[in-house]
This record gives structure tokens, sequence and C-alpha cells, in this order.
């Protein structure tokens, strides 16, 4: 069962980065950002995202501290990352919009979380993921977490050109100011 649920979320990651880099080399025909809310596209992408997400949850308990990794370090550092990016990533959710998280056109938002990170929620969604990997400590749900991982690193590459188009001179200078994910210059 195990090796069921984890092929069938690795291959559901591979299709996300496929998909993921396939928008950033051709922007014109992404799958991200969608075109349009309500769009085939959309339904895609976030039913892939939701897939996975249950995928690494559903291998991390079957597989549960396959590592025997001491509970006395699995748990709080696990707990501490999962809680703290869900407070980092719902707090971009909360200052952009749901919508716009989503995909839709909205206002380029600069201040409160986004004056330091382009992309806070990411940051928060690459910290879940990783809390859930040391606290599930799966030989299996670690390498899937990893890319789970992975996909949220591309995604801001798949969508640097939409924003550009979207908000031109605009997220020009914002994107020379603030950076990707940690301050100025880093990746």
């Amino acid at each position: 069962m195990r090796i069921t649920f984890a092929s069938l979320t690795g291959a559901l990651l591979l299709l996300i980065v496929a998909m993921l880099v396939y928008s950033i080399v051709r922007p014109s025909k992404r799958m991200w950002p969608p075109p349009a809310q309500q769009t085939w596209q959309y339904y895609f992408v976030w039913l892939l995202t939701l897939l996975s997400f249950g995928g690494f949850i559903v291998i991390g308990l079957l597989d549960w501290n396959s590592l025997g990794w001491p509970a006395i370090v699995r748990w709080p550092v696990g707990l501490a990352l999962i809680f703290g990016g869900n407070v980092l990533a719902w707090a971009g959710v909360r200052q952009l919009s749901m919508k716009t998280t989503s995909g839709s056109k909205g206002p380029l938002v600069t201040d409160g979380l986004y004056q330091y990170s382009r992309n806070p929620q990411y940051i928060g969604d690459i910290a879940i993921i990783g809390g859930w990997a040391i606290m599930s400590a799966s030989v299996w749900a670690i390498p899937l977490c990893l890319g789970g991982m992975l996909a949220f690193v591309l995604t801001p590459f798949a969508e640097e050109s939409w924003l550009e188009e979207l908000h031109g001179d605009d997220y020009r200078e914002y994107r020379s100011r603030v950076g990707r994910f940690f301050g100025r210059g880093c990746l």
C-alpha cells in the first residue's frame, strides 16, 4: 500500500514539476498561473496540488517514523515548522486575498510581508512540507516532500513573467529591491 501511494504521489509531483517547468519555458502557454479562474488549467493545478499534499500526509502516516528518529526531536521541530509555515502562508493569503492567491489578477502587493519577500506564502508552504517530512520521519515521505518543496521553489519562476506583464515597471522595480524568497539577490 505504501508503494502504491508513494508511486501515485511521486507521479503527481513529477507532473506538477513538469507543468511548472513548461510554464517557465513557455510563459505564453503557461499552466500556472492559469489564464483565468474556472478554466481547466485552474482546476487541474489545484487538484494536483491538493492530491499531492494529501499524498504526503497518507505516506507519512502509513510509514510513520520508519527512520526511527527520536520523538523528542521530531515533534517540536516538525510542529514548529508546520505551525510557523501555516502562520506565514495564511498571513500572506490574507494580505494578498484568496482570489489573487489562486492565480487571478489582482493588485501588486508590496507592503507587509511582501516588503521582505516576494513569496512569503511559498516560504510558508515549504516550511509546512519540511515540518511534515521531519515529523513523519518516513523513508517514503521525505523524498516526496522534497519534490513538493521543489515545486514551491519553482512556482515563483513560473509567475514572474506573468507579473511583469500584468504590472510592468512597478513589478520590475519591486523585483529589483525585494528578494524572491529572502532579502535582496537571494534565489
